[in-house]
């Protein structure tokens, strides 16, 4: 499971609610959770088959899981991505175009802004919401040319952001200035986790979404992914309970740690949970708890165990299971149980 290019945008705007966006906290934003729109905008020109290909995947994923949003997908496309193909013209062109969406990405932020503020670089994914209006965006400015499997794999990591979102919205959380706190949204550990760990089962176990790619998300992939991602948080010598808060990703970034504990480590995590759920199923039935009970009640709830009494058992798990980087994926090993579960 490929770990995204940094998504300061959704890195800081999750973890500290300053960021979030036409914030009156004693108004819920009305949020859809069944049957929201997906609505695409992208650059003029934009490739059609990759346009495609990203759409077939966030509506696979939210036939199956339900509709959160409203949600408005950007896919940029930037004068870099072919550079012998690039020409004065196409580079006038795509600035335009973006210079139209930039400003209409601030628009439905509800700000008169013609968003030159917006970086978006090529090699980046994230989403990022806004409480009034209610709307939750995805950019995309990785190139296909590049990274294929990430129109697959990567809007469901961030749709998976958007379930988060969308069911942390709790009008207590509003309230109590408690949007993007770990009490409702999950710590930094469990939101990268889940969505890394979602995104690559959902795509192991949905070989059609890749074919119009080279070759689908196979088990070999999927194993040997999961065991890097352990062997990445025991070099760590750290914990997941280390990446909770906004405070804790800073000290863990200048620490270098940020990719082995909050996504490696929190995927190894999810992947525990998932195997107490049973199901990929029973999983997603957990965000529906989390606007009452808040995330850790909600947590003890659906998952029948204490947090702290989850995190001395996953540290047993990942002391003593063993990484099998090189080994045939048909051997079984510490995530086999991934390979059939449903």
């Amino acid at each position: 499971m490929h770990m995204y290019s940094r998504r300061t945008a959704l890195k800081l705007a999750a973890a500290h609610p300053i960021l979030i966006c036409g914030a009156d906290r004693k108004t819920a934003p009305k949020y859809d959770v069944k049957d929201a729109k997906i609505e695409f905008h992208c650059t003029a020109g934009y490739p059609t088959r990759w346009k495609q290909v990203y759409e077939n995947t966030l509506n696979h994923f939210s036939k199956t899981w339900g509709r959160v949003g409203p949600v408005h997908v950007f896919l940029i496309e930037n004068s870099d991505w072919e550079v012998e193909a690039s020409s004065p013209t196409q580079t006038q062109r795509l600035k335009t175009s973006q210079a139209e969406l930039k400003r209409l990405f601030c628009k439905l932020q509800g700000q008169d802004s013609d968003g030159q503020h917006l970086d978006w670089k090529t090699g980046n994914h994230w989403m990022s919401w806004n409480i009034q209006p209610a709307n939750l965006m995805i950019t995309m400015t990785m190139s296909p040319y590049r990274d294929a499997e990430q129109f697959v794999i990567g809007p469901i990591h961030e749709y998976l952001h958007a379930y988060q979102t969308v069911y942390g919205y709790a009008a207590e959380a509003i309230q109590g200035n408690q949007m993007g706190h770990s009490r409702w949204t999950g710590p930094a550990w469990w939101r990268e986790g889940s969505s890394v760990l979602v995104a690559a089962l959902y795509s192991y176990q949905h070989p059609d979404l890749y074919a119009k790619l080279k070759a689908p998300f196979s088990w070999r992939r999927f194993s040997h992914e999961m065991n890097r991602n352990l062997d990445f948080y025991q070099n760590s010598e750290a914990f997941i309970s280390q990446g909770v808060t906004h405070d804790d990703w800073q000290r863990l970034e200048q620490k270098k740690l940020v990719h082995q504990v909050i996504y490696a480590g929190g995927s190894v995590a999810c992947a525990q949970l998932i195997k107490k759920s049973g199901s990929l199923k029973n999983f997603m039935k957990f965000f529906p708890l989390v606007p009452t009970l808040g995330w850790r009640k909600a947590f003890e709830k659906h998952f029948n165990i204490g947090l702290e009494e989850f995190y001395e058992e996953f540290k047993e798990m990942a002391q003593t299971a063993t990484v099998q980087l090189n080994d045939n994926p048909r051997k079984k090993n510490w995530c086999s149980f991934l390979s059939s579960i449903d």
